[in-house]
């Protein structure tokens, strides 16, 4: 299928069944052929489900002119070409919470086997990275208030295996591409 500038989107895999060639097996080359059928219709779906994920099919439709089921066909397509991935919930300033990195060193003897699985437990723990270095851990935590931010770095500084913690708070987030 050779890529025109203004070629309309494909409707549905069965209406294009052998147009996309070795792609119709390939999970890659359906991205690709997605994304090389997206009109300024898809983009303004797009761009309208990232403003506000919720936004029904009926109020898509509306905002691009077009029939309710046209639209739910497209997000169909974009879905199954793996243009959108996950519709998600991003929090606004009233629902942030006081993330901070945990610098942790292990104890003589001890290692990531033995300070992980208690760290996983901790509900505040968003991720842990084994890293190289002075540091052994990094541990993203997620807390309320700076006052369940202190309680947690002592729960975890008592942790057996742990030798050091140093609290790295988090004031700004610059870039997020997960």
């Amino acid at each position: 299928m050779a890529y025109r500038a203004h070629s309309p989107a494909p409707v549905s895999t069965r209406q294009n069944a052998g147009q996309a060639g070795d792609a119709a097996g390939d999970l890659a080359g359906w991205v690709a052929l997605a994304m090389k059928t997206l009109d300024e219709t898809d983009r303004k779906l797009i761009a309208l489900l990232q403003d506000n994920a919720r936004l029904s099919t009926v109020a898509l439709a509306k905002a691009v002119g077009l029939s309710r089921s046209t639209v739910q066909e497209r997000l169909q397509r974009l879905e199954a070409g793996g243009v959108i991935a996950q519709y998600t919930v991003r929090l606004g300033s009233g629902g942030d919470p006081l993330r901070a990195w945990l610098l942790l060193r292990y104890g003589e003897g001890f290692s990531c086997d033995d300070v992980v699985p208690p760290l996983a437990l901790l509900p505040q723990v968003r991720l842990i990275h084994s890293v190289a270095g002075e540091i052994d851990l990094m541990v993203l935590v997620e807390t309320h208030s700076p006052s369940e931010l202190a309680d947690l770095r002592e729960r975890v500084a008592a942790l057996k295996g742990v030798d050091d913690v140093t609290t790295v708070p988090v004031l700004r987030t610059a870039l997020d591409r997960s």
